[in-house]
């Protein structure tokens, strides 16, 4: 029997310091999240046709993330100083660590995790009838196969 389709609701944004085969074993939310963008696997087609031949053949090469994940994000003061607190672990993390960014389901066994580097702050835009938001994006440097689900914490900046 198929499983009831999951909401999004209850998803959390996290981030943690891990290496590039490695997974943080602590995740730290940042709040306000809005959107985490799909990341979709294209293959290059490598040319592979001999002079000779009529019609083109192929192979299959490289798979491509497109390089980008866009994270989108309430304006707030306390995203601010979030967003403040995981650029300043990444600006110090240890040599051979990298920043993973999560999407943490509550009634998932797994999650995605997101090997990153993060986006500077852009400004937001301006418009009536809208919420002021930011639209990050961050450097997608790998796409691990999903990982063992762990709940972020709570930040340590928390709203008021």
């Amino acid at each position: 029997m198929a499983e009831q389709a999951l909401s999004t609701i209850g998803v959390i944004f996290g981030w943690g310091l891990g290496t590039l085969t490695t997974p943080p074993t602590e995740w730290k939310e940042i709040e306000e999240c809005i959107s985490i963008g799909g990341v979709t696997v294209t293959q290059d087609k490598l040319d592979a046709t001999p002079l000779k031949s009529r019609r083109k053949k192929y192979v299959a090469g490289h798979e491509d993330t497109g390089g980008e994940l866009v994270t989108v994000f309430n304006d707030t003061d306390t995203f601010d100083e979030q967003w403040a607190e995981m650029l300043e672990a990444y600006e110090n993390r240890a040599d051979g660590q990298s920043m993973w960014y999560c999407a943490y389901h509550p009634s998932k066994k797994t999650m995605n995790g997101y090997i990153v580097e993060p986006g500077s702050l852009p400004a937001p835009e301006y418009a009536v009838g809208n919420v002021l938001q930011y639209s990050i994006t961050n450097t997608l440097v790998d796409l691990p196969d999903p990982i063992a689900a762990v709940k972020p914490v709570e930040p340590t900046v928390a709203a008021e």
